[in-house]
């Protein structure tokens, strides 16, 4: 387990980066979604759900979810009917989580690939979405990653981003105490890991919101960008469009 003092340098070296990630997820699979909607008071599922909306999906696309986790995306994406739904995630245990639910469900159109975001094992301009719930901060290298993503997506295609971030004072005050005080202390108490919920805070002040991610969307190619700031801007969700 990477120690504290090692932690920033999970933000400098990629591979650390990627090594870290999948070892943490690994460790704290089990416990993931319990804390998961305890920390985020439930909003999480109106988040996913309010990025589903947004798509407006017609039924029949073809999806990847990248950085699919325990797969609560891709899950809310089938009631809208794909035609297939591909999970990509570097870690095992989370996947393994991921397909117990889907079986349970009787999901059957989702098929789960253990791969990164910067390298996906599938060719060019297949897919028509591209789901990203709370990774994208999570990828070693994020150009490399949305690179990837446009490639893999057909012309026309959509990528929907959701992830964490900072909002507008006065809110903005509660939101660090909680984020750095509350929430690393929970995370570790319930999750059993020594950095898991501390590695989150500091991931998210370091991600590039709002405009600047924006732009970085831009010049991977994705064109037509949205922003839409949920629940006092603690989330942001981002969709772009490949043409």
């Amino acid at each position: 387990m990477t120690d504290k003092n090692s932690l920033q340098n999970v933000f400098v070296e990629k591979k650390a980066k990627q090594n870290y990630v999948r070892e943490m997820f690994d460790a704290i699979a089990y416990r993931y979604d319990f804390l998961n909607h305890l920390l985020s008071f439930g909003l999480d599922f109106y988040w996913r759900w309010f990025a589903i909306r947004k798509l407006d999906l017609k039924g029949g696309e073809k999806i990847i979810d990248t950085a699919c986790g325990t797969g609560d995306f891709s899950i809310m994406a089938s009631k809208r009917n794909p035609s297939m739904i591909f999970g990509v995630d570097v870690s095992l245990n989370m996947l393994k989580i991921f397909r117990q639910k889907a079986m349970k469900k009787g999901i059957k159109k989702i098929h789960l690939v253990c791969a990164s975001a910067e390298n996906l094992p599938f060719k060019s301009e297949v897919f028509d979405v591209c789901l990203v719930a709370f990774g994208v901060r999570n990828f070693s290298d994020l150009e490399t990653g949305l690179r990837e993503i446009h490639r893999v997506l057909k012309n026309g295609g959509k990528i929907a981003v959701l992830e964490f971030s900072m909002p507008k004072q006065p809110f903005k005050l509660f939101y660090l105490f909680y984020f750095r005080r509350i929430l690393p202390f929970i995370g570790k108490l319930f999750s059993k890991h020594e950095n898991a919920y501390t590695y989150l805070p500091e991931s998210v002040l370091r991600f590039p919101e709002g405009e600047e991610f924006a732009k970085i969307l831009n010049n991977c190619g994705f064109k037509r960008i949205e922003i839409h700031r949920l629940t006092f801007g603690i989330v942001t969700l981002y969709i772009g469009v490949k043409n």
